[in-house]
C-alpha cells in the first residue's frame, strides 16, 4: 500500500502524488476529510471513505452533533420580530434608533452562535453578526436547513423600512403644523390655525410638497425643508 501514489482533489485541480502515510497524516490535520475525493492509484475518483483510508478516519471523541432538527432556532426567528419591533417605534415615535436595533441584533448572532457550538455544529464566524442577513444564509446552509428564517428576516427588515420611512414623515408633518400657524398669525395676520399636515410628495431628498387644513375648513399649499434638526416652512402665493 505504501507503494500506490495518491491524489486528492481539492478546489477542482489534483493534488498529488502522496504515499500512503502522507494521506493519513492529512487526515489527521483535517487537510482531508471523509467525503473528499480520491484516487487510489486505479479505478475511478471516490469518497475517500470508501477506500483503505477509511480506518485512518479519526473517530470522534464524545457525543455526535445534535440533528438538526433540534436545532434551536428561537434566536433567528427573533431578529426578524426585533426589525420589526425597530420599524413600529420609529412609525409611532417618529424618532430613527436604528443603532439599537444594530445593538439587539448583534447579540442575539452571538447567542446563537454559542449555542450552535454548544450543540456541536460549525457555526459562521463571529464577525457575520455585524451582516445579519450574510449569517442567516450561511447558518441554514451549514445545517443544511431551509432558509426560512432568512427570507422572514428580509421581509421583516422591508417592512421596517417602509414603517420608519412614514414614520419620519409623520413626525415632519407634526412639526410643521404648529410653525404654520404661527406664520399665519405673525405674516399674514389671521387668526386661523393648522390642524394638519399632510406631505403629498418629496420634491428631492429633505424638501417636500405638503397641504396644511386649516380650523376654517381651507387648506393651502406649504413647502416643508428638512435641514438638520431644523424644519423650515414655506407658504407660497395660494
Amino acid at each position: 500500500m505504501s507503494g500506490v501514489e495518491w491524489y486528492y482533489a481539492l478546489s477542482g485541480s489534483r493534488q498529488g502524488p502522496f504515499t500512503f502515510e502522507q494521506m493519513q497524516g492529512f487526515l489527521s490535520s483535517n487537510t482531508i476529510s471523509a467525503q473528499t475525493k480520491v484516487w487510489p492509484g486505479e479505478g475511478d475518483w471516490v469518497a475517500l471513505k470508501d477506500t483503505d483510508l477509511a480506518q485512518s478516519i479519526p473517530r470522534p471523541s464524545g457525543p455526535p452533533p445534535l440533528a438538526a432538527t433540534e436545532i434551536d432556532n428561537r434566536f433567528v426567528w427573533a431578529l426578524a420580530g426585533v426589525q420589526l419591533a425597530g420599524g413600529l417605534i420609529e412609525y409611532f415615535s417618529g424618532m430613527s434608533i436604528w443603532w439599537v436595533f444594530v445593538i439587539f441584533n448583534v447579540a442575539l448572532c452571538v447567542v446563537d452562535e454559542k449555542r450552535l457550538k454548544a450543540a456541536g455544529h460549525a457555526a459562521p464566524q463571529s464577525w457575520w453578526a455585524l451582516i445579519v442577513p450574510v449569517y442567516l444564509w450561511k447558518r441554514a446552509a451549514l445545517l443544511k436547513q431551509e432558509k426560512h428564517y432568512f427570507y422572514g428576516w428580509v421581509a421583516a427588515f422591508v417592512v421596517s423600512v417602509v414603517l420608519g420611512m412614514f414614520g419620519g414623515q409623520s413626525a415632519i408633518e407634526e412639526a410643521a403644523c404648529p410653525i404654520v400657524t404661527d406664520i399665519i398669525h405673525k405674516q399674514f395676520y389671521q387668526t386661523s390655525s393648522c390642524v394638519a399636515v399632510t406631505i403629498d410628495d418629496e420634491i428631492k431628498s429633505g424638501l417636500y410638497r405638503a397641504s396644511a387644513l386649516l380650523d376654517n375648513g381651507n387648506e393651502i399649499d406649504i413647502t416643508i425643508e428638512e435641514k438638520g434638526k431644523q424644519i423650515l416652512v414655506r407658504i407660497p402665493r395660494q
